[in-house]
């Protein structure tokens, strides 16, 4: 995405150079002089457009979290390719165009010699006269508009306003969700179901899957208890996952979520199981994503009378799907409760009662023996039917120390106990999570319906909630973002000012930001594309990219105005004299930004909103800014001059130049 948007980014220097250039060559320049001229009259503010795009990008560098990881190389990328494209602009074109133009002159010098008359082909015929015309068209609208500039500088403030409430309709997500190819369920059974009823269940759930999903190519169960790390992540064996693998999207007709849903619609016959959809999400380092609740608190059973209140109001909250709290997840359990005095009686400890149950239970090596060179373990233990039998474990004998033996119900008693699945922890102290399915809504919806829902409860001293999950970074990202986004202004504001040498001027500029926005706002409603981070870059990006049109184009005005033209003159020529490098500048980055949009191969959804907040954004404050910066400019122009302060300061860049013909002639 980076070196997608440098190849209409790098191009633009070099465009302004090349027109302004050509601008002399038709004003009947050499070619050489033409190239000298020509990259010198625009060298500064094309480097202060640079300047402006990389100082935009600078903040982008220090965004923390997972947006910042992400991005750190788009604006690196991004960054350098801009430095290298400005030397190239400034050196290189103008060498290339003196040499070009050196042997067009030449040749059309011998071609004058021998009688020849060069005549343009059809095509340039065809573009020099519709670009006449749009110069003569933006000539005669902004001399009309000139002279109602307040009409049209407040409303373009209006329409900024009436776009405004556009935003607080739109959704918001962490990342767009991408077409992966394949997706994940898990199905999960009453905990301490056998292993054969979760087998049978798993089963069913992959026969409906090969029948409802003819573009699957491959589907992996995993189910049942396991033991070290994996066991951590997935305890109580009364559960397992099905991950079903997809043809590549462009061999079938349906995409991945519509798959998904049709196939948890067929699903939801199944007896005895409940089966939702894993929504992984690599870029989480705690592997949770979506919208998660955490309640922390001291007492276990409080904790989960509190989890049982949320899970269940959350299930009734418009457009949430549904609700697990991790409290439910409990396993059955027989706790061994010892009787420590009569215990002590017989001359015991409770440690060997553990020992005499656990010999019974899970058995214990009696001794090894070796046959044909192959050593074999005995294990003695209870048989499987005992140990099936809650009942019939009371009836354990143990051996006293003076050589009785004695059943466990004369020693303990057996209840039954559910316990935790597993202990979760954050930052050390014990939490009850609730998971929300938020369904079809985004997430930012999702996440401030929750958080009105936890705030209207009544929560008891020393219990508390907070957000987590992707939810909770979405909420971060989106906040250094927009720090981020207004750094960025500020910093191209005071890089402006330092061209301009007024502090008032770049704020001319700056407006064009807003007139932006105002596209941007608008392409994401009419295509219900909900806000996310690369929304986020890509608005800060079109902060850097918008105002160098803006500098192009006022810093010619002030050099007319240094060469004693009268303000109104000024900004009707400097403007239409900048409007063919400022749409052909706009169209290169539009160009090259649209493969992104229209979301062609695998993996270009997650960049799709940049690519669309670039296209529409740039767009709508191209045209816009065309006549609004002009208007804007002879307002606050005309009231500089009218307070009796310089309203040019600006020193001829080609004053050398003239001074140099002048003394010549």
């Amino acid at each position: 995405s980076g070196l997608t948007l440098a190849v209409g980014l790098v191009v633009d220097n070099a465009v302004v150079v090349l027109e302004n250039i050509f601008r002399f060559r038709e004003d009947g320049y050499d070619g050489k002089k033409a190239a000298v001229l020509g990259a010198q009259e625009v060298a500064t503010p094309v480097i202060v457009s640079t300047l402006t795009t990389l100082v935009v990008l600078l903040p982008v560098l220090f965004v923390p979290g997972i947006a910042g990881f992400l991005f750190q190389d788009l604006a690196l990328t991004v960054s350098f390719a801009l430095v290298m494209s400005t030397l190239a602009a400034l050196s290189i074109i103008p060498l290339l165009s003196s040499k070009f133009f050196a042997r067009a002159d030449s040749k059309s010098t011998s071609d004058e010699a021998k009688g020849k008359v060069k005549r343009k082909n059809a095509v340039v015929r065809f573009l020099e006269r519709r670009f006449d015309r749009l110069d003569a068209w933006y000539v005669s609208v902004l001399g009309r508009v000139l002279k109602r500039s307040g009409v049209v500088v407040v409303g373009a403030v209006l329409l900024f306003g009436a776009s405004v409430p556009l935003f607080y309709t739109l959704g918001g997500e962490f990342f767009p969700p991408v077409d992966e190819n394949a997706f994940i369920l898990n199905v999960k059974r009453e905990p301490g179901v056998n292993l054969f009823e979760l087998q049978n269940t798993i089963f069913q759930v992959e026969q409906i899957i090969q029948r409802e999903v003819p573009e699957a190519r491959l589907i992996v169960s995993d189910y049942g208890d396991k033991r070290g790390v994996e066991g951590a992540d997935n305890p109580g064996g009364y559960q397992g996952t099905v991950r079903v693998e997809l043809v590549p999207k462009n061999e079938r007709r349906r995409g991945q979520f519509e798959i998904t849903a049709a196939t948890l619609r067929a699903l939801q016959d199944v007896p005895g199981a409940e089966i939702r959809e894993v929504r992984e999400n690599p870029l989480n380092p705690d592997g949770n994503d979506g919208l998660i609740v955490n309640i922390y608190g001291f007492d276990l059973d409080r904790k989960r009378d509190l989890a049982t209140g949320v899970q269940q109001a959350l299930i009734r909250l418009d457009g949430i799907a549904g609700a697990t709290s991790s409290a439910d997840e409990g396993r059955p359990e027989l706790r061994v409760v010892m009787d420590r005095e009569r215990i002590s009686r017989l001359n015991m400890t409770t440690s060997q009662v553990a020992n005499a149950v656990s010999d019974a239970v899970r058995g214990s090596v009696a001794t090894t023996f070796v046959e044909r060179g192959v050593e074999y373990a005995v294990l003695v233990q209870l048989d499987a039917e005992d140990r099936r039998d809650s009942r019939a474990l009371e009836n354990i004998l143990i051996r006293t120390p003076g050589g009785n033996w004695m059943p466990l119900q004369n020693l303990a008693r057996i209840e039954r106990y559910q316990g935790p699945s597993n202990i979760l922890r954050i930052n050390q102290e014990r939490v009850t999570e609730v998971a929300v399915d938020i369904g079809d809504l985004d997430l930012r919806t999702a996440t401030d319906r929750t958080i009105a829902l936890l705030n209207s409860l009544e929560w008891p001293d020393g219990y508390r909630y907070d957000i987590g999950g992707t939810a909770e970074e979405q909420a971060e990202s989106f906040r250094f973002l927009m720090i981020a986004f207004v750094i960025a202004a500020i910093l191209a504001y005071m890089v402006m000012a330092s061209q301009f040498e007024s502090l008032l001027e770049p704020l001319i500029i700056i407006v064009t930001i807003p007139l932006a926005l105002t596209g941007v706002l608008l392409i994401l409603f009419l295509t219900q594309t909900p806000v996310s981070v690369t929304a986020m870059i890509g608005l800060i990006l079109l902060s850097g990219i918008v105002v160098n049109n803006g500098i192009v184009m006022i810093d010619y005005i002030k050099v007319l105005q240094s060469r004693g033209i009268d303000r109104l003159d000024a900004v009707i020529r400097g403007a239409s004299r900048r409007l063919r490098p400022i749409l052909m500048t706009a169209a290169t980055t539009i160009l090259s930004m649209v493969p992104l949009a229209l979301e062609l191969g695998a993996g270009s959804e997650t960049w799709s909103p940049m690519a669309r907040t670039v296209i529409v954004g740039l767009t709508a404050s191209t045209l816009l800014m065309l006549l609004v910066v002009p208007a804007l400019y002879y307002i606050v122009n005309g009231w500089v001059e009218k307070l009796g302060f310089d309203a040019v300061h600006k020193i001829d860049p080609l004053l050398d130049e003239t001074n140099s013909e002048e003394q010549k002639a």
